[in-house]
């Protein structure tokens, strides 16, 4: 009999144990593939005063050309072509607080431009997509916040986190402190 009551009251502990999970319903019907992705929520988030905000790199992706105003806005250095070796090449590179690395050739460095001791060091990488480096913690948390602060939902976690609002794609590279935006295909 003793071994029998131990053996609901361990059932009724484990049964407590659960965790509970909400479900939410859509309004609308969908279809079975398509994943349901609920509304973010916006708000404001101020830009590192030295780093170029989200926003305006989201508008770089309409129009290059703004691309000289917003470098000399925020004080970044301007190098025109800029190849990486074997790796990629851009149509223009914005760094600040930055130098370049070793030059291989005609538009084609060793590396993407390395920090300096001083200030808050960052460079940003225009082609077909947008690319926004860093070098400390606080100014890539604070893109992440800006991405999020803007409605970009996040769609897949993984190598690069992606976050999206239907019409651009923003990828979050927390190793290389760094996030790519691009339009959706």
């Amino acid at each position: 009999m003793k071994r029998l009551s131990y053996f609901f009251l361990g059932a009724l502990l484990l049964a407590g144990c659960g965790t509970q999970k909400t479900v939410v319903q859509p309004t609308e019907p969908v279809a079975a593939d398509t994943p349901v992705v609920q509304k973010p929520v916006v708000y404001d988030v101020e830009a590192h005063p030295d780093v170029v905000s989200v926003a305006e790199a989201i508008a770089l992706l309409d129009n290059p050309g703004n691309a000289a105003a917003i470098a000399k806005k925020h004080s970044y250095k301007v190098a025109g072509k800029y190849g990486i070796y074997r790796l990629d090449n851009y149509d223009m590179m914005m760094y600040k607080n930055c130098r370049l690395p070793k030059k291989l050739g005609t538009d084609i460095y060793e590396d993407t431009p390395k920090p300096l001791a001083k200030g808050t060091s960052s460079y940003i990488a225009i082609n077909s997509n947008v690319l926004i480096a860093v070098f400390n913690n606080t100014a890539f948390n604070n893109l992440v916040e800006q991405v999020k602060g803007l409605g970009f939902a996040l769609v897949e976690e993984g190598y690069e986190d992606k976050y999206s609002n239907g019409q651009t794609d923003i990828y979050v590279y927390s190793a290389r402190k760094s996030i790519r935006i691009e339009k959706v295909r």
